[in-house]
């Protein structure tokens, strides 16, 4: 149950607060599936509401096989790990978030690529910060948990 606990709250809490961001903005009732891939603000929310769900489970196979193994080594470790680790998500978000960036960048509209890039890196930053918050927070209820119900005396 804490393993499932671990695997669905967080990108659940860190997707409804995208959601939110996205639904109560002022453009959601002008996004169009068809302004996909224009590297603006509205582009990036449009292709959120139109995929959620593609989005949303893509985002729990990545809880599963990614980050609950590399949490269950980085957690018990010393804070140098835990810093180092950090570091390392962040340089993965930007390159990855430039890879996506130069992607959907569009040449002719003279749009700046490196804008694109810190937006893409900034979002996927955002989801990990919310995503490892959470998880640190449910890791310490299940150690409060344990820890009261071995002090509780058999009767």
């Amino acid at each position: 149950m804490k393993r499932l606990l671990k695997i669905f709250v967080p990108p659940s809490v860190a997707f409804l607060l995208y959601f939110i961001a996205v639904r109560y903005s002022p453009y959601y009732f002008t996004l169009r599936i068809d302004s996909m891939g224009d590297g603006k603000l509205q582009s990036f929310m449009s292709f959120y509401r139109y995929l959620f769900p593609l989005i949303f489970v893509t985002g729990i196979l990545t809880q599963l096989l990614l980050f609950i193994p590399i949490w269950n080594k980085v957690a018990h470790g010393s804070d140098r790990i835990k810093w180092f680790a950090f570091i390392g998500c962040c340089f993965l978000c930007f390159i990855l978030g430039s890879l996506v960036a130069y992607a959907i960048w569009d040449e002719v509209s003279g749009k700046h690529l490196y804008k694109l890039c810190l937006f893409l890196t900034g979002v996927q930053v955002i989801y990990w910060i919310i995503n490892i918050a959470i998880t640190h927070l449910l890791e310490n209820k299940f150690k409060q948990t344990a820890s009261k119900t071995a002090e509780k005396p058999e009767i």
